[in-house]
């Protein structure tokens, strides 16, 4: 670059005194343009220390943490330099940190990093001082805070600490400890070993079972190599007749028939008619039945009910009673929903869903008036259940007025806030994940008009997905454009049309599917704004004649519209024009769909909550919930869930097969 400053300076320059001087600039300039274009901007120095990060580089780490400080995403440096650090330094580098850069999403990061140290080495006054100022939940940072409250002989974090020692998955060491203190004060007695292990056993993890069973009295002690028959083998287990004169060989067997029950449950069954009384009491006998009906109803087997019938006088977990109540649900058995939802937890039996089916079982009972009073508690809630107890007091759908309109100084003011400003420049670097964190914590405690602010800023930046959920949080006042986001209208309602599909059902499918985010790509590898799996585009592509189609043009806006609908279409002409089994089809393929049917007509609401997937009963429920609100809006007429959802045919023998993905 330097010779050739040099000769254009010296083919254009007439006077030979002048060209010395533009040559001698030229030279002293180009060492430090050099320098200049060298140097990282303060983003590239960013991405350099989160790149150290990763390969351990401690020293190029701190260089580039200072050449980007004075930038929105300064803190990053300094937070990324305590995390190798061990013990004391740890601590010192924690709290240098919070004084320095307290009350943003890295602080309470650090801080529950902090308090759990303290926790450890049971610093509990200074635990205490940290543990006031975390508002995230954490389930080591609650155990730890029990254990603190158990030593000061606080009786109610004992009852708080049982949900806790029954949580279906291994233990971090905060609650491991808390645990053993209740363990060696009797507070959690073999009785409660026995439920964990139960509840270790029905999620899968028998590794976690096997050291839980470590706690057991020795007149209790587990045969390790015969849990390994029952868990692995349990049909030769059960089938070699093992007695049951103790506790351990009882529950062995009852091991076994949890997960016999899991593969053949009407095997399970009929065993356990023949061998379920003695030696079991009357408890053991019962949990056997409910174990057979939990895995019966996750098949949707008609039996299930029956069998949950015979488990009816014993206290359940909630995730036995939300099955049991689908399985009455599908045998219109509103007795035992009645059971069911009333011997939920608290907290559990407060979801819309439950209420929902609480008020349906008391008016099927006679008790109307009790059924209105459940129906207008959770009438207002913008849900698939809301919108059901709604409609049941013949409400509709109707879209509430917009609430508050953001001026010109609310957004400066919302636009100026750090944790919106780091989040956007994460979001422009490409750290999704890491922007997402900086947003959800920023717009923790807002009030509604700040919400819908925070929502219009991120509609104004082109972040479809986080202007929707930030805008569903508003409780008061709201704005449904916002919430309801309806972009690509041009590519999408023609395209709708030619089909002959719903474009407020089509909306609200993708609002669901992918925030409208077209370069969405989930774990499982689909793509796009329609997420599209690589195998189902491809066959879309070849069935509609789409030449020349390569998996490279599926996040094409066009061209993921195209395929994404024409699959849609697809499905709901073979599954008999039906949106909820459309619905469910998508998402999970339409074989299951087919299979979930009764051979019965079914309410289509009961067919959504007894959908055997979680992920895909609520994707139904809430597709169905947006295609309402987004038909409201579109049309600006009131509307009715309930109109949606026409009764599920029923299975027939002449079915036909299908080749669709």
């Amino acid at each position: 670059m330097l010779f050739s400053n040099r000769m254009i300076a010296m083919r254009t320059c007439p006077i030979v005194s002048v060209c010395a001087l533009l040559i001698a600039a030229a030279a002293a300039l180009s060492p430090a343009l050099a320098q200049r274009r060298a140097e990282p901007t303060p983003e590239d120095a960013f991405l350099a220390a989160r790149d150290a990060v990763k390969v351990g580089q401690r020293e190029k780490l701190a260089l580039m943490s200072e050449r980007f400080k004075g930038h929105a995403l300064e803190m990053y440096g300094p937070y990324w330099q305590t995390l190798p650090l061990k013990g004391e330094a740890a601590e010192a580098a924690q709290s240098e940190f919070l004084r320095n850069y307290d009350k943003s999403y890295l602080a309470e990061r650090v801080r529950m990093d902090l308090a759990k140290t303290l926790a450890k080495r049971e610093a509990w006054d200074a635990f205490d001082a940290e543990r006031a100022k975390i508002t995230a939940d954490d389930l080591e940072i609650s155990c730890f805070t029990l254990l603190r409250r158990h030593q000061k002989k606080d009786d109610s974090a004992v009852r708080e600490a049982l949900p806790l020692w029954l949580t279906p998955k291994e233990l971090p060491e905060g609650c491991v400890t808390l645990s053993e203190a209740l363990l060696a004060d009797s507070r959690l007695i073999d009785r409660h070993v026995w439920e964990r292990i139960r509840v270790l056993v029905d999620a899968g993890l028998p590794n976690a079972a096997r050291r839980t069973a470590d706690y057991l009295p020795d007149n209790q002690a587990l045969d390790q190599r015969q849990f390994e028959t029952a868990y692995g083998q349990p049909e030769k287990f059960l089938k070699r007749g093992i007695d049951g004169r103790t506790r351990a060989q009882r529950e062995l067997i009852l091991i076994a028939l949890g997960r016999w029950a899991k593969n053949d449950p009407a095997e399970a069954a009929a065993f356990w008619s023949r061998h379920g009384k003695k030696p079991f009491n009357e408890t053991e006998h019962q949990w056997g039945w409910a174990q057979i009906g939990y895995q019966a109803s996750r098949k949707l087997m008609s039996e299930a009910d029956a069998w949950f019938n015979e488990a009816s006088e014993i206290q359940l977990s909630d995730e036995y009673l939300q099955w049991m109540v689908r399985a009455a649900l599908r045998a219109r058995d509103w007795k035992l929903v009645l059971r069911a939802v009333k011997d939920m937890s608290p907290a559990v039996r407060r979801d819309p869903a439950w209420t929902y089916w609480l008020a349906r079982a008391l008016r099927e009972q006679g008790k109307a008036e009790d059924a209105r009073v459940l129906f207008e508690s959770i009438a207002a809630d913008f849900s698939f259940y809301g919108q059901l107890a709604a409609g049941e007091l013949d409400r509709p759908t109707v879209i509430p007025p917009i609430g508050f309109k953001p001026s010109k100084d609310d957004m400066e003011l919302i636009a100026a806030t750090p944790g919106f400003q780091r989040a956007l420049t994460l979001y422009r670097l490409g750290m999704r994940t890491e922007a997402t964190r900086e947003w959800v914590w920023t717009i923790r405690g807002m009030d509604d008009k700040q919400l819908i602010a925070a929502a219009t800023l991120a509609r104004q930046n082109d972040l479809p997905d986080r202007a929707i959920n930030t805008a569903d949080k508003t409780a008061l006042l709201h704005d449904f454009s916002l919430r309801f986001l309806s972009p690509h209208a041009e590519q999408v309602r023609p395209k709708a049309k030619e089909l002959g599909l719903d474009d407020a059902w089509v909306y609200g499918l993708m609002r669901q599917e992918s925030r409208f985010i077209t370069s969405a790509k989930s774990v499982v590898g689909a793509s796009g704004l329609m997420q599209l799996m690589p195998a189902t585009a491809r066959w879309v592509a070849k069935k509609v004649g789409l030449k020349d189609y390569h998996h490279g043009q599926v996040n094409d806006l066009d061209t993921n519209i195209t395929l994404g609908t024409s699959y849609l279409k697809i499905v709901h002409d073979e599954l008999y024009n039906h949106p909820v089994l459309a619905s469910a089809a998508y998402n999970a393929g339409p074989g299951r769909p087919r299979r979930w049917r009764d051979i019965k007509p079914m309410e289509a609401a009961i067919f959504a909550e007894s959908i055997p997937f979680n992920e895909t009963r609520d994707y139904v429920k809430k597709v169905m919930s947006n295609a309402t609100f987004y038909a409201a809006l579109f049309s600006g007429k009131p509307q009715s869930l309930k109109d949606r959802l026409a009764p599920i045919p029923p299975r027939r023998g002449d079915d036909k097969a299908s080749d669709t993905p």
